[in-house]
């Protein structure tokens, strides 16, 4: 397991996205950013954008593996890499249930929530398109601020600019989430 863990660089990659993820959430507090927009006002909270980062190191660290070798091992890594997902989420989920009660703000707490959902569809796509998916979180980012929005309100579909006490944002990022880590098993002893 110790092999497995430097060979992700998980003990170099994970501490730092959690540090980026933690201290950019702490930083842009309720920060919103006027982008264009096609439907809705174009005020979009900053801390969409903020797990980002740890998507990226997430990604990174899941994909600097040696294929041919886990293809033909006789242990499975598939069980320690959704064990390393589901730690960082759950890291990224502590740490912004601390940044959200130092700064006393629920624009903190939709953080983890986003970190969970964005990683779900990330790990979903990483299936088909390896690495390359760690894109299509950004993509949704950019779709919601394009189209997300009606007036101030986001649409229900966004996710991720609903507020943090909506249990339908939660309940769809926990799906999500696990159908990305059920693709991720189907698709982990593929060579390519």
């Amino acid at each position: 397991m110790r092999w497995w863990f430097k060979a992700r660089r998980g003990h170099l990659l994970l501490p730092l996205a959690l540090a980026v993820f933690g201290s950019a959430l702490y930083a842009v507090q309720d920060t919103t950013v006027l982008l264009p927009a096609v439907t809705g006002s174009g005020r979009v909270a900053l801390s969409l954008f903020v797990p980002v980062p740890l998507l990226a190191f997430l990604m990174a660290a899941l994909e600097s593996r040696l294929p041919a070798a886990e293809v033909s091992g006789v242990r499975s890594m598939t069980r320690l890499d959704n064990a390393l997902v589901i730690t960082v989420m759950t890291a990224a989920l502590l740490c912004s249930a601390l940044v959200a009660c130092v700064q006393e703000s629920s624009t903190a707490a939709t953080g983890g929530r986003n970190a969970v959902f964005l990683t779900g569809l990330m790990l979903l796509a990483r299936a088909g398109a390896g690495q390359a998916a760690v894109m299509v979180p950004v993509g949704w980012l950019v779709t919601v601020a394009v189209i997300g929005f009606r007036g101030n309100l986001p649409r229900s579909w966004t996710i991720i600019a609903l507020p943090a006490d909506s249990m339908f944002a939660a309940a769809a990022s926990l799906v999500v989430f696990a159908i990305g880590l059920a693709a991720q098993i189907r698709s982990s002893r593929k060579t390519a």
